[in-house]
């Protein structure tokens, strides 16, 4: 067996072992928590519905990015009040939302989002950090980006 075939094997052979021995991974009623968290989050943006969406904000959270070339340094009450008032649903738009990684240690966690489908062909990549303060998961800061889809 030749060293490439011998590097091949070893990677295999980790890959294969890693979940077994303790590879980090959100246990499924974390992990299931957390999703639920992100879940209202997609609900309350789609359906402009601000309780949804203060429910998943930790009261001392922020949430900061960029909408197109405008920095956006803020806590989340701007944002609330917007899908309040921008209601994707109920002006037909495609919205959709994508999770795109999901990592957790201990009481904290981070989850990437996507969004599209917003007016002015707007898309967003949202990067969450989430904790679990003891009274459950709750976002404690999002930064995101915005930008016209071409």
């Amino acid at each position: 067996m030749n060293l490439v075939e011998k590097w091949i094997g070893a990677v295999l052979l980790s890959s294969l072992l890693l979940p077994a021995i303790g590879y980090p991974q959100a246990p499924a009623p974390e992990a299931a928590s957390i999703d639920e968290v992100i879940e209202l989050y997609t609900q309350g943006t789609y359906e402009g519905d601000g309780d949804k969406l203060r429910s998943v904000f930790h009261d001392r959270a922020v949430m900061n990015g960029y909408l197109g070339d405008q920095l956006i340094v803020a806590d989340p009450t701007p944002f609330i009040e917007d899908m309040e008032n921008l209601r994707l649903r109920d002006s037909g738009a495609e919205y959709r939302s994508q999770i795109v990684s999901v990592e957790m240690d201990g009481q904290v966690a981070a989850v990437t989002l996507t969004e599209t489908g917003f007016p002015g062909n707007m898309s967003f990549t949202n990067y969450f950090h989430l904790i679990d303060d003891g009274t459950g998961w709750k976002i404690i800061s999002k930064t995101f980006i915005g930008s016209a889809e071409q």
